[in-house]
């Protein structure tokens, strides 16, 4: 399902506008599954890469769906399969990818990174805590996209975290949304997205390839209950 778009190794497509998902932590495409399935990120009539992600989230999990007959609601009471599919790609080996961005100046863009050193570290390594992703391997095209998503509010308009504490799942809307603000504020043109970019792939191409693993401590590992065969009505 996931290899028509981004490819049998996770290595992306771009003329699908498909990133690369290889080895990406757990934790972090838990988080992105979980938002896409919500309607939280993807959900935007300009989005179209968004777009084609949000109905296959909704696809996932779906035999969990209850409804509730008096709202005329329904909501998922399991994740069986997102845990699946999110160990599977964060256990692909992943690659640099090719860079196709012209212009960016990786001097300017350092200075610009300090911004983004906080969440995504001072070497691309991202942080769970603030489920804040890896940089190490993103395609400049898709990071370009993404700041202009951000930036337009495409991206990081959720107001609140998500909580169901009848099935216990979590989303977190706080690092979207701080992301958002940063993006405004440090790179709001295309001239600067390009800089930061320019600095984020220099960097990249130097760094090891690291093994995340989904910490006991995550603010995402929350527990589930054991999905149900088919969907009833609650």
């Amino acid at each position: 399902m996931c290899s028509s778009c981004h490819g049998q190794n996770g290595h992306g497509n771009h003329d699908l506008l498909s990133p690369s998902i290889a080895g990406l932590p757990e934790w972090y495409l838990i988080n992105q599954l979980r938002k896409f399935r919500l309607g939280k990120r993807g959900a935007h009539p300009d989005d179209y890469a968004g777009l084609k992600m949000h109905p296959i989230a909704r696809i996932l999990d779906a035999d969990t769906l209850v409804q509730n007959k008096s709202k005329g609601t329904w909501k998922y009471t399991g994740e069986k399969e997102i845990l699946a599919i999110s160990d599977f790609i964060s256990k692909l080996p992943p690659k640099q990818p090719k860079d196709i961005l012209k212009g960016g100046d990786p001097v300017k863009g350092k200075v610009i990174y300090m911004s983004c050193m906080g969440c995504h570290g001072q070497n691309l390594e991202g942080n769970e805590l603030l489920l804040a992703p890896p940089q190490t391997y993103m395609e400049d095209w898709y990071m370009l996209e993404q700041l202009k998503k951000f930036r337009d509010g495409l991206r990081g308009n959720e107001k609140l975290d998500h909580y169901d504490p009848s099935s216990k799942l979590y989303v977190s809307a706080a690092q979207a949304m701080a992301m958002r603000g940063i993006v405004k504020v440090a790179v709001a043109s295309e001239g600067k997205m390009k800089d930061v970019i320019a600095y984020i792939r220099e960097l990249g191409a130097k760094q090891k390839p690291i093994n995340y693993k989904l910490s006991k401590k995550s603010k995402i590992l929350v527990p589930s209950p054991t999905p149900q065969n088919n969907a009833v009505a609650e």
